[in-house]
C-alpha cells in the first residue's frame, strides 16, 4: 500500500508541474514508476512527457533508456529502438531486459527464429524462466511449429497451474496437431495436480465427447459445474450432450440451471423450447421460444421454430407472420424464404 501511495504521490507532483509549467526534480526510481503507471494505464503523452524530462536529469540511466524503447515500439519506430538497444547490449553485455525487448521487436518483424535463438540464449541465466518459455511457445505458434510451441508453454505452466493464457495455448497446440488422446492424457495429468480447475474439466469433458466417451464427459462437466457453479460454458455442452444421448428431461434441468445463473439466457430458454418440441411437447415448446424471443428479440431460430409450430397446426397465416419475423433478423437463410412463400401460398389457396 505504501508503494502504491508513493507511486500516486509521485503522479500528483507530476502532473501538478506539468500544469504549472515548471520542473521538479525527481529521483530516476520515481521517474521509472510515473512513466510505469502512463504506460500501464494508457496514457502515452503523458509518458512521453515524463521520458523527456527524466533523460534530461538521468541521461546515462538504462532503466530509463528501457522505458524509451518500450516507447518506440509502440511507435512501431523499430530501427531507432533497435539502435538504442544495441547501444545499451555493448556496455552491459549480459541486461537481460534489453535482450528480452530486441527479441520482441525480431518477432514484430517477422524474424521469429531469431527471436527464438536470442531468447534461448539468456534462459540459463534469466530469473523469470516461466515468461520466457512463455514468449518462447509464442515465437513457436508464430512458426506453427506447434509440437515445440507445446513443449515450451507447458515448461512455463509448471511455474503457474493457474497461468490460464499457457493452459489455453496448449490445448489450442493439442488441437492443432488433431492429438486428441494426447490432450485427454496432458488434462488427466493437469487434474491431478490442480484438482479444481473448471477450465481443465470442461475441456476435459469436450474431448471425452470427441471420442464418444459420452458418460466420463458428463462426469468431467459436473466436476467443472462443481469446481465454478458460475462458470457456463459446461451447462451448455453437457445440455447439448443430454439432447444427443435423447434425455431431454435432463437437459431441461441442466438448462433451467443456466437461467438461475443467468435468468435473461436466451440461448438456454431456446434450447429448453427445443427439448421439449422434441418431447413433443410442443405448447411447452411455444411458451419458451416465446420467452427467448422475448429476451432477444432478434433470435431468428426461435421465431423459425414458432412459425414451425402454426405451420403445423395448418395456421399459415400466423406462421407466415413469424417466419417473416425470422428473416428479417436474418435475411440469409434460404430456407426461411421457401417456407414464407410456402405460407403465402397456402393461405392464398385458402382464401380462394
Amino acid at each position: 500500500m505504501d508503494n502504491v501511495n508513493d507511486i500516486n504521490f509521485s503522479v500528483s507532483r507530476f502532473e501538478k508541474m506539468v500544469k504549472e509549467n515548471k520542473v521538479l526534480f525527481f529521483d530516476s526510481v520515481e521517474f521509472e514508476n510515473i512513466i510505469s503507471f502512463y504506460l500501464d494505464t494508457g496514457k502515452l503523452t503523458y509518458a512521453k512527457k515524463a521520458l523527456s524530462l527524466s533523460l534530461s536529469q538521468h541521461p546515462s540511466n538504462t532503466n530509463l533508456k528501457l522505458f524509451q524503447i518500450e516507447i518506440l515500439i509502440q511507435e512501431d519506430k523499430l530501427i531507432q529502438a533497435l539502435d538504442l538497444i544495441d547501444s545499451i547490449l555493448i556496455i552491459e553485455v549480459n541486461n537481460f531486459e534489453a535482450k528480452i525487448l530486441k527479441s520482441s521487436i525480431l518477432s514484430k518483424q517477422k524474424k521469429h527464429s531469431k527471436s527464438i535463438i536470442l531468447l534461448k540464449s539468456i534462459l540459463k541465466d534469466y530469473e523469470n524462466k516461466k515468461e520466457l518459455f512463455y514468449q518462447i511457445a509464442i515465437e513457436y505458434l508464430f512458426l506453427e511449429e506447434f509440437l515445440k510451441a507445446n513443449y515450451f508453454f507447458k515448461k512455463s505452466l509448471k511455474y503457474d497451474f493457474m497461468d490460464h493464457s499457457a493452459l489455453y495455448n496448449i490445448l489450442y497446440c493439442y488441437e492443432s496437431t488433431k492429438n486428441i488422446e494426447g490432450v485427454i492424457l496432458f488434462l488427466q495429468d493437469y487434474l491431478s495436480k490442480n484438482p479444481y480447475s473448471e477450465i481443465g474439466w470442461y475441456n476435459l469433458g469436450k474431448n471425452y465427447v470427441k471420442t464418444k466417451k459420452y458418460d466420463k464427459a458428463l462426469a468431467a462437466f459436473d466436476y467443472a459445474i462443481f469446481s465454478d457453479d458460475s462458470f457456463t460454458s459446461p451447462y451448455i455442452d453437457k445440455g447439448k450432450l443430454l439432447e444427443k444421448i435423447k434425455k431431454f428431461d435432463q437437459a431441461i434441468e441442466n438448462y433451467k440451471e443456466i437461467i438461475a445463473i443467468n435468468p435473461n439466457s436466451s440461448y438456454a430458454l431456446f434450447r429448453i423450447g427445443l427439448c421439449y418440441e422434441k418431447k413433443q411437447e410442443y405448447n411447452n415448446s411455444l411458451t419458451y421460444y416465446h420467452k427467448c424471443i422475448t429476451d432477444d428479440p432478434n433470435m431468428d431460430k426461435a421465431f423459425y421454430r414458432i412459425s414451425m409450430y402454426y405451420y403445423r397446426e395448418s395456421n399459415f397465416k400466423k406462421a407466415a407472420e413469424f417466419i417473416e419475423k425470422a428473416i428479417r433478423s436474418n435475411q440469409e437463410k434460404s430456407k426461411y424464404w421457401k417456407i414464407y412463400l410456402n405460407c403465402l401460398s397456402k393461405t392464398s389457396t385458402k382464401n380462394y
